[in-house]
């Protein structure tokens, strides 16, 4: 027996990884009967560092970001349910902690497959957001907007 997702997280950024894995989710919650909640984390350099009190790092008064706005319009245009969170801090760190208050039955986050020197550089949210939870986790990956040459 399988089990029926009830919540999903979507996490979303500027990126176009990001459409990619709202669509994914979006088709996901569809199929299940799944509520949505769109996640949004403002980073803080070096936050990941400092430590936190186990709890999501929420922007008061229910602040929306653009991002949010826009995800909160596509999954109402698609009939599903959901809700946003603005988070701050770091941003493996907070998904991971929103997930556990949530109770999330799975995570969906985009990957812009960096160069390993990029990554290095700027960190892989995806690669670091598994190290952060055992929460099922779908990573999609941004899509090729060339085609193939032979």
């Amino acid at each position: 027996m399988t089990r029926k997702l009830q919540t999903i997280l979507i996490c979303i950024d500027d990126s176009p990884s990001a459409v990619v894995a709202v669509d994914h989710g979006l088709a996901i919650a569809a199929d299940e009967g799944a509520n949505v909640v769109f996640a949004h984390v403002t980073s803080i350099l070096g936050e990941q560092f400092v430590p936190g009190d186990g709890h999501a790092e929420r922007v008061p008064d229910a602040a929306k970001t653009e991002l949010l706005l826009e995800a909160e319009a596509r999954a109402e245009a698609a009939g599903i349910p959901c809700k946003t969170e603005l988070l701050i801090g770091y941003p493996p760190k907070q998904l991971a902690l929103l997930a556990d208050e949530l109770d999330i039955d799975l995570v969906v986050v985009g990957s812009r497959h960096l160069s390993a020197a990029k990554r290095f550089l700027l960190g892989s949210t995806s690669r670091a957001l598994l190290a952060e939870t055992s929460r099922p986790i779908l990573v999609v990956p941004e899509q090729v907007l060339e085609p193939a040459h032979s």
